[in-house]
């Protein structure tokens, strides 16, 4: 029998993967945020981490003929080859940071970057499966190792649009600069401490979701993002799952529970 207090039934829960951005500005360590619009069906008006679902298209065998086999021995089966891509490729689409590198582990330049935006272009219009074959044809392929699974948040039951996220954190690339989302999914992006985020949410000046606030508090603990993702790769990740009664603008000062729901 379920119990009373919990609500039942709920969305189905759909793979997603999220990266929060890295950087070291003088002796402060920033991350990157992004602002979701009033309008947006899931989340509106909070600060969040690039990421999004799990697609299809992240999951193709093809994807293994781009990499190493080694480095997977070493990564969390709950961290895998889809999630890695699709975080990846979410950050690629939403502030056009793309974390790809050629066999010997360079970064994109500038200039391939600069051929690739009509990919980028495509991929907001809602053509995920284009990446693969793009960073092909540019022997370009995704630097999975280069993001540390951080943290993993299953939402509450009873919501209607449920995800089981994979947390993941990086170095953004030198010579790589953010850069804003066309379409509106996004109406803002700023490098922000981690520390000064959180005091944020607490005001009620922003508002943080809460694996995106427990992210922060666990970011804030570090001051340059070697130390990052040091911690990231040695210490184990528990998964999280909260009870919808914990996830509560009294627990989590400065968050609107309807914002959870959508439209």
């Amino acid at each position: 029998m379920a119990d009373p207090g919990t609500p039942a039934g709920g969305g189905e829960l759909r793979d997603a993967a999220t990266l929060a951005l890295l950087r070291t500005s003088g002796s402060e360590l920033q991350v990157l945020l992004l602002g979701r619009p009033a309008s947006a069906s899931f989340a509106p008006r909070t600060q969040v981490f690039p990421g999004g679902s799990v697609d299809m298209s992240d999951r193709d065998p093809r994807w293994r003929l781009l990499l190493d086999r080694q480095a997977e021995r070493d990564w969390d089966v709950r961290a895998g080859l889809a999630v890695r891509v699709a975080a990846i490729r979410e950050t690629y689409e939403e502030c056009g940071i793309l974390l790809a590198g050629d066999s010997q582990g360079q970064l994109c330049n500038a200039q391939q970057l600069a051929e690739l935006e009509p990919t980028r272009s495509r991929l907001r219009h809602g053509e995920p499966a284009l990446l693969l074959s793009a960073l092909a044809s540019f022997q370009l392929r995704p630097a999975v190792d280069e993001i540390a699974f951080c943290a993993h948040w299953v939402t509450p039951e009873g919501l209607p649009r449920r995800f089981d996220t994979r947390f993941f954190v990086a170095a953004s690339p030198a010579g790589q600069e953010p850069s804003g989302d066309a379409l509106g999914e996004h109406v803002s992006l700023r490098w922000v401490a981690p520390a000064q985020a959180l005091a944020e949410g607490l005001r009620g000046d922003c508002q943080l979701l809460p694996p995106t606030r427990a992210v922060l508090a666990w970011l804030a603990r570090s001051t340059c993002v070697e130390d990052v993702l040091e911690r990231a790769r040695r210490d184990l990740v528990d998964t999280m799952r909260p009870r919808l009664e914990d996830v509560t603008s009294a627990r989590y000062p400065g968050l609107d529970l309807s914002t959870l729901h959508g439209d």
